[in-house]
C-alpha cells in the first residue's frame, strides 16, 4: 500500500466514525435541563397583590391566605387577609397609607367582654382610641363573613405605640371581636403567588 492509499482510507474511517457519532447525538437529545419553578417571581413581592392561595412565610412559619376581605370608606381602600398556619390563624393587614405601606399582622382575642368606648385595658397596658369608623367591604375565599356588608370597627394604640388593638362588628347586631396586633415591615414576610404575577 502506498502511503497516499493509507491516507485516504484514513481520511474516510474518521469520516464514518465523525458521520456515526453525530448521528447518535441527533436520535438521543440531551435531556433539557431542570428550570426554577419560581423563576417567574421577582423577589420584591408587591404586598397589594396578595390574595387567596397566597402562601406567606412569617417567622419560618407559612400560612396560607384562606380569604381576603376588601374594605372601603369614603374612597379609601385597605385589605385583610385570612392566614391559615400550623399556629393558628391570623389577620394580615395591607394599607397605603398616604403613599406608606402599613402592614398589621393580627391575632383574635376571645372572651375580653371589651367594647370600643373610652380608654381600653386589656393585659395591663392602656389602650386610647385613635379612629373610629364604618367602612363597606366585599369578602373572597373563605373569611367567616358575609360576602359583602358594612363593618364597624374601633382602632387603639399604647401611648408608646408598640401595642395596637382592633374592634370590629361585621353586623350590627353582632358583639365586637377584638384582636391584638403588631406592625411587620416588607422584609418580614416572603410570598409565593398562587398564580403568575401581574
Amino acid at each position: 500500500m502506498t502511503v497516499l492509499t493509507i491516507v485516504i482510507v484514513l481520511v474516510v474511517v474518521i469520516g464514518v466514525v465523525v458521520f456515526v457519532l453525530a448521528r447518535s447525538r441527533g436520535s438521543n437529545p440531551a435531556p433539557a435541563p431542570r428550570r426554577d419553578p419560581l423563576a417567574d417571581y421577582p423577589e420584591a413581592y408587591d404586598p397589594y397583590k396578595i390574595g387567596v392561595g397566597d402562601i406567606i412565610t412569617y417567622a419560618g412559619i407559612d400560612h396560607v391566605v384562606r380569604g381576603t376581605i376588601t374594605l372601603n370608606e369614603d374612597g379609601y381602600v385597605w385589605h385583610e387577609h385570612l392566614l391559615d398556619g400550623s399556629t393558628g390563624k391570623r389577620w394580615l393587614t395591607v394599607e397605603n397609607d398616604e403613599g406608606d405601606l402599613d402592614m398589621t399582622l393580627w391575632m383574635r382575642r376571645e372572651g375580653t367582654g371589651l367594647e370600643p368606648e373610652g380608654d381600653v385595658v386589656l393585659d395591663d397596658r392602656v389602650y386610647r382610641r385613635i379612629e373610629r369608623g364604618t367602612a363597606q367591604f366585599t369578602a373572597e375565599g373563605t373569611t367567616g363573613t358575609a360576602p359583602s356588608g358594612t363593618v364597624d370597627y374601633a382602632d387603639y394604640e399604647t401611648s408608646d405605640k408598640t401595642g395596637l388593638l382592633a374592634f370590629e362588628r361585621w353586623a350590627r347586631t353582632q358583639s365586637w371581636e377584638v384582636s391584638t396586633g403588631r406592625t411587620v415591615l416588607r422584609g418580614e414576610l416572603s410570598v409565593i403567588h398562587s398564580g403568575p404575577p401581574q
